[in-house]
């Protein structure tokens, strides 16, 4: 798990499945995010290689429990997105905060909204990771949020030979995939790194390439 705490700095916590939880003390007058990553690392599946669940305090909160989920997972990151973006784009902070670029600030109620509604395509309603989140977070914070720039990454479609199995997207929302007789399972592929889990093994693919590691 991550989380920004009440005095502004991240902070990391990790268990096993059935371990208590960690009190988590939040900064109560700015939103403010939580992550938290499935892994698994005795088959080599780190934090950051499946997608997080998430929340953002204090949206999602229903009396003294937090609620995470996989939508607020895409919106924990996008947070992360635009506080790293604003380290990094040179803008004074006044200047950040008249034009609400500050994460804390951010109008994610809205932002909400706009994800559920007709404006946003098919492709992103379906599925918010095929969203290049770190663009968009950037070119938010240099001239201002676009609901234009939420769409789906450019993708080519390619075959691969692979083991019989069922087949996990990193991304919670993507359907799972079964190897054909042929045994050339068929992926759309973007040139950021996607991953997919099956019982024999973890595949990486963009457009670059890809690579298939048996457990």
């Amino acid at each position: 798990m991550e989380w920004v705490g009440e005095e502004g700095t991240w902070h990391e916590w990790e268990g096993k499945e059935g371990a208590g939880l960690p009190s988590l003390y939040l900064i109560q007058t700015w939103t403010t995010p939580v992550l938290a990553w499935p892994f698994w690392p005795e088959l080599g599946l780190s934090p950051g290689i499946m997608r997080p669940s998430g929340a953002l305090f204090p949206w999602d909160t229903y009396g003294g429990d937090l609620c995470l989920s996989w939508e607020g997972g895409v919106d924990a990151v996008f947070w992360k997105e635009l506080a790293g973006a604003g380290r990094q784009d040179g803008s004074s902070r006044a200047e950040n905060a008249k034009n609400d670029r500050f994460p804390w600030l951010f109008d994610w109620l809205r932002f909400r909204e706009l994800m559920e509604g007709d404006d946003i395509g098919d492709a992103v309603r379906h599925d918010p990771w095929v969203v290049d989140w770190k663009d968009v977070g950037r070119k938010t914070v240099e001239s201002g949020f676009d609901r234009r720039r939420i769409k789906a990454m450019k993708s080519t479609e390619v075959e691969i030979l692979l083991p019989a199995g069922r087949w996990l997207s990193s991304s919670p929302f993507a359907p799972a995939l079964e190897t054909p007789a042929s045994g050339k399972l068929t992926l759309e592929v973007t040139d950021a790194v996607g991953v997919w889990v099956s019982a024999g093994g973890i595949l990486k693919a963009s457009t670059s390439g890809w690579i298939f590691r048996p457990w």
